[in-house]
């Protein structure tokens, strides 16, 4: 099982690679032999690393891979296997091959894939292969070339929910060293899920998609005992100095997430280890009153990664997000009054129509947000990526002329944040391509989060990156205050930059 390089951010955002982990976790029980090699931990040398697995025999490759960069990586790392052993069968799983399988497969270096949750369908692939039970046709998800052309199965038509037990987390080194963020090498802060699956119909977004093909309930919240349990064992075997919840959304059923808290404050976690939540929705916080934020800080949550998206109402309707940019105003003043509640507003550009107009909107909003809460972090604001079988995506085609690649290799270039093609779109104009540029230099230096969270990278360049932001901050403003973005040859020395000395490029 192998985990491909990313892209420039592996080594300033490094998470445990769950999604290999957790398709691992059927074979393991059922015996057979699984190796995964995180490739993200030396990147310059992954071919060493494959070799000295795959040269000794190796019964099938899997490999997870996500829309973007990671299939330039996937495909290279496909390629090489089948370069030092001719013949050896290789899997994708992930994102990409799940709403893409026909494409996936046409490729001569993937003879299966496994769309969906594929713990079981993989360990079915296994037993077929190795040891002769089964058919294909009955593994869900399954999709394998024939002579007479490409076989897919139908999608698993239920969430795959594991046993925390059972999750082979042993079948990967977890250290501090290993697992990082911001280059903070003292701080493991460990993914957990609570629960599986969002109600949501974000138009951006391929959980729409993939609910499409489930019968029943599109989320799921796990046993909140179970998940203490969870976090209790992992605690005590791995050196954690935080954990993250990695739902898609955990806050559909507050009062379940306020029993979380609770029961993680009665266990006497929160006195050691603060907690992070990736999926957080505007509406949601809307929501809540004082006192379960009040709760929130008692159980030491430090960070909340926002779904802002774009300070544009109209955008916003075309997305279906169902929040408003001055509803996103009081949430972000309300959490001004819980200072340990830190908010990380996530916002892109350049979606489907968007206007420079609408990216007015959305510049004044981010900056608006950190004038009412000064602690607040931005992201990147990179620009709209297509993802395959959103219905962002299919409306973009159908309304506005975008072609989208009729190769595996040619989307690789749909990432803006590790491509080399500028990214331009039949919409764009010069002004809002230069304008989307100027939001990302924004997302990056307007905020205070490489300075405060880089406390580990070297001095010396901790000392410059201080003075570089600090001393470009004023023409920033000037720029941001005056919507001139032109000659914005900063944003490609940013970039630069970035590469070189904080983000590896692999």
């Amino acid at each position: 099982m192998i985990f491909p390089p990313l892209g420039s951010y592996d080594d300033l955002i490094r998470d445990i690679p769950l999604s290999v982990i957790y398709a691992a976790t059927h074979s393991v029980k059922a015996g057979f032999r699984v190796r995964i090699l995180d490739l993200r931990l030396n990147p310059e040398d992954w071919r060493r690393m494959v070799s000295e697995v795959v040269g000794q025999g190796c019964g099938l490759v899997g490999v997870s891979v996500m829309t973007g960069y990671p299939i330039k990586t996937g495909l290279a790392i496909s390629r090489f296997v089948k370069e030092i052993r001719p013949g050896q069968r290789v899997v994708w799983g992930g994102p990409h091959p799940t709403v893409l399988p026909q494409q996936t497969l046409e490729h001569p270096d993937v003879d299966f894939v496994i769309r969906g949750w594929g713990s079981q369908s993989l360990c079915q692939l296994l037993e077929y292969l190795y040891r002769g039970l089964g058919i294909l046709d009955d593994i869900p998800g399954l999709g394998w070339k024939e002579d007479s052309g490409i076989r897919l199965n139908a999608f698993r038509s239920t969430h795959e929910v594991l046993d925390h037990w059972d999750i082979p987390y042993g079948l990967v080194d977890v250290t501090p060293r290993n697992y990082q963020r911001m280059k903070n090498t003292d701080s493991l802060i460990f993914p957990v899920f609570t629960s599986l699956g969002c109600p949501y119909q974000c138009t951006f977004c391929i959980t729409p998609a993939l609910g499409r093909e489930l019968q029943g309930k599109r989320w799921i919240g796990f046993d909140v005992g179970s998940v203490l349990d969870h976090m209790e064992f992992l605690a005590r075997n791995y050196p954690i100095k935080a954990f993250q919840i990695y739902d898609d959304d955990a806050f559909i059923d507050r009062k379940r997430m306020a029993l979380f808290f609770d029961g993680y404050m009665e266990r006497g976690l929160h006195e050691r280890y603060f907690l992070e939540f990736r999926g957080v929705r505007i509406n949601e916080l809307d929501r809540m009153d004082d006192d379960y934020l009040a709760r929130m800080v008692r159980a030491n949550v430090r960070l909340l990664v926002i779904g802002l998206e774009s300070g544009s109402d109209r955008v916003l309707r075309s997305m279906r997000k169902n929040i408003t940019r001055e509803q996103v105003k009081r949430v972000n003043i309300k959490l001004a009054r819980f200072p340990q509640l830190l908010p990380h507003y996530n916002f892109f550009c350049g979606t489907p129509g968007e206007t420079f107009e609408d990216l007015l909107e959305t510049k004044e909003l981010i900056l608006q947000l950190l004038r009412d809460n000064p602690r607040s972090y931005l992201g990147v604001g990179a620009d709209w990526k297509p993802i395959p079988g959103a219905v962002m995506t299919e409306e973009a085609v159908r309304d506005y002329g975008l072609r989208l690649p009729s190769t595996l290799e040619e989307w690789v270039t749909m990432d803006s944040t590790d491509t080399t093609e500028e990214i331009r779109h039949p919409w764009y104009t010069p002004q809002i391509a230069n304008f989307i540029k100027l939001m990302q230099i924004t997302g990056k230096v307007m905020d205070d989060k490489v300075l405060q969270e880089g406390g580990s990278f070297p001095p010396l360049l901790r000392v410059v990156m201080r003075l570089l932001i600090q001393g470009y901050r004023p023409l920033l403003r000037w720029r941001l205050r005056h919507n001139a973005a032109g000659f914005l040859v900063e944003h490609d020395l940013m970039y630069l930059f970035f590469r070189l000395f904080v983000g590896r490029r692999t």
